[in-house]
């Protein structure tokens, strides 16, 4: 059952020895299944990271930029809320991963 659209506001993934690094910026958006509203969630958190200087003036402009532009797909119902993956489910004979590889931490 898909419950809700979830937009994490975060930094662009970048490739990096252990994976894959990105900056989680707190403040994201949870939105009704049929598109009819959305919330933000964790303004508290985003105000915080704002007053402590974690995030400056400057990006969290750019932040809320951003979120302004995924309000915007939203509302107009652009992708990817248009494109069905509120019913994708993944394959039955998928299997979660039981164990990582030892080292799968080091790094060169």
């Amino acid at each position: 059952m898909f419950l809700f659209w979830y937009v994490n506001l975060e930094a662009p993934w970048r490739r990096s020895p252990a994976g894959f690094d990105t900056w989680d910026h707190a403040l994201d958006l949870v939105v009704k299944p049929d598109l009819s509203s959305w919330r933000f969630k964790d303004q508290d958190e985003f105000g915080w990271m704002r007053k402590v200087g974690s995030i400056t003036e400057s990006e969290a402009a750019a932040i809320l930029s951003e979120a302004d532009r995924a309000i915007d797909r939203i509302e107009r119902r652009m992708s990817p809320y248009c494109d069905g993956w509120e019913n994708w489910m993944p394959h039955p004979e998928w299997a979660p991963i039981d164990d990582l590889p030892a080292n799968w931490h080091v790094t060169d």
